[in-house]
């Protein structure tokens, strides 16, 4: 199951589509590619894989809908997105994962990126279904982010929900909900203090300062995702562009 394309000074070519993966291009005032998949989510042992490469080009990746991962007696549902960028911008907004009663997700993400490329990518994660917060069985994560060839960031783990559930206690977290947000922009440091400024101040740079990673809370869905859509907003007003409507209400 698997989506492949190739996307040079902004004209997109596919070069593999398997169901169910699917996508939406929306040709408008820039590239906008909705990802579609068959049916209600993932199940044990599916695995999903999203490669784009991109040339001189501009991009607004986002997920259709919530990614759900339904129970599984020991395999894993995964899903897989590498991304090359040379001399490209790439806004990457991921719904949140939902993840049922003993479910099992792996989510594999790459990005190569050169001197002259930016993004904007968002991970979001809840709580589950309202009657079952927390009951998954495990979720395994990892995150490379490869600058010129070399490894800028790396991040990986793997949890289970009674682990989770038992770290927020000892806590005492008073919120339970969060995404993460990393971005490449022209320059880093000036978008730190613009993020400052509307109240944004969990995130640190990688080693090379390549990449500016940011921490969003909450205890709503709702309003996780209107604090990401702030940043975005702040992102592309870095990049000298306006507000971009998804149309997903």
């Amino acid at each position: 199951m698997s989506l492949k394309l190739y996307i040079k000074n902004n004209d997109v070519t596919l070069k593999k589509l398997t169901l169910p993966s699917r996508y939406y291009l929306f040709k408008e005032s820039e590239n906008y590619i909705k990802l579609l998949t068959v049916g209600e989510g993932l199940f044990p042992n599916d695995k999903i894989h999203t490669n784009i490469d991109m040339d001189g080009s501009n991009l607004i990746l986002a997920s259709e809908s919530a990614m759900k991962i339904y129970p599984s007696k020991g395999k894993f549902a995964a899903s897989r997105y590498v991304f090359n960028l040379q001399r490209s911008n790439l806004e990457f907004l991921n719904d949140e994962i939902i993840m049922f009663k003993d479910s099992r997700f792996l989510q594999l993400f790459s990005i190569k990126f050169d001197e002259n490329s930016t993004f904007f990518y968002t991970d979001m994660f809840s709580a589950g279904r309202s009657f079952e917060e927390y009951d998954f069985s495990e979720f395994a994560m990892r995150n490379r982010f490869i600058y010129d060839k070399n490894t800028e960031y790396l991040e990986e783990f793997k949890i289970s929900g009674h682990e989770l559930k038992t770290y927020l206690k000892n806590c005492k977290a008073q919120k339970k909900l969060f995404a993460k947000i990393y971005t490449r922009t022209k320059n880093n440091n000036a978008f730190s203090e613009e993020l400052l400024k509307i109240g944004i101040k969990s995130f640190e740079k990688t080693q090379n300062e390549a990449i500016l990673i940011c921490i969003v809370l909450g205890n709503k869905i709702s309003q996780i995702k209107s604090a990401v859509s702030l940043v975005w907003e702040l992102y592309r007003k870095m990049l000298g562009k306006s507000a971009f409507d998804l149309g997903k209400r």
